[in-house]
């Protein structure tokens, strides 16, 4: 890596979040990288946390964890700066067919989605 990219460091979320943009930049579509941090925050930690406390503790601490959902778009405005997005560029330069990489992220955020929703489900019984 170039001298002024070494001084991010690289995470799973940043994976996630490149994969999106590079599939939006190809596909012209509006799946880019905050929109799928959020579709997983959302789906695998907001709602069954909503779920799970308005199970446990009544419906009004249920609706106070919709503040959470606002979340990924501050934090894609914070982190993806002008900077970053190019160090992410150069680490991820190489990188082939980001649709099935993204089709992967997807189904696994599914996967653990439905996960969740049954632990959820057994839970409130």
């Amino acid at each position: 890596m170039e001298k002024g990219t070494n001084k991010y460091q690289i995470c799973f979320i940043d994976y996630m979040w490149y994969v999106a943009e590079k599939w939006s930049e190809s596909e012209h579509n509006n799946l880019d990288g905050g929109m799928l941090l959020f579709l997983c925050w959302l789906f695998v930690i907001v709602m069954p946390l909503g779920l799970t406390l308005g199970c446990l503790w009544g419906p009004e601490i249920a609706v106070s964890s919709l503040i959470l959902v606002f979340l990924p778009s501050v934090f894609c405005k914070l982190r993806y700066t002008d900077g970053r997005r190019e160090a992410l560029r150069e680490h991820y330069r190489g990188m082939k067919r980001p649709g099935r990489r993204l089709a992967i992220i997807i189904l696994v955020a599914i996967a653990l989605t439905i996960a969740i929703f049954t632990l959820i489900l057994q839970l409130c019984r």
